[in-house]
């Protein structure tokens, strides 16, 4: 019965992770995107810098935008790109529309932070680079 009570607190532990904004400060890469190459660095104040480049990595996109840390799980991004790993060769007006506001829940996995933001739960999603 130990042996239950225990896994059980573990497993609501893990659940609820919490960040402080300094350990979020640096720079993050999308997952398994193969049209761009998207990359946000988080700095203090609550500035970050995006950079997207397509896949010829020539850049497309960079811009300075706002970003804050809420209840400690959830990142916010002022304004900010959406691309869902959308073809910006093909469709270059695509990169014009940073208006629009972002977020997401912030998890660790394998020991590495993680956030995505998009419609859908694990789409759009970016890790922290060690």
């Amino acid at each position: 019965m130990k042996c239950i009570a225990l896994f059980i607190l573990v497993l609501l532990s893990s659940c609820d992770e919490h960040f402080e904004v300094n350990e979020l400060y640096g720079s993050y890469a999308a997952i398994n995107y193969k049209n761009i190459f998207d990359t946000i660095q988080l700095k203090p104040q609550g500035i970050y810098r995006r950079r997207v480049f397509n896949k010829n990595t020539k850049l497309a996109l960079e811009m300075d935008g706002r970003w804050s840390l809420e209840k400690n799980t959830v990142i916010h991004f002022g304004s900010y790109f959406l691309n869902l790993d959308r073809d910006i060769i093909k469709f270059p007006a695509l990169i014009k529309d940073t208006l629009g506001g972002g977020g997401g829940l912030l998890e660790t996995r394998n020991r590495t932070i993680r956030f995505c933001v998009g419609y859908y739960q694990g789409e759009n999603c970016y890790q922290k680079v060690k």
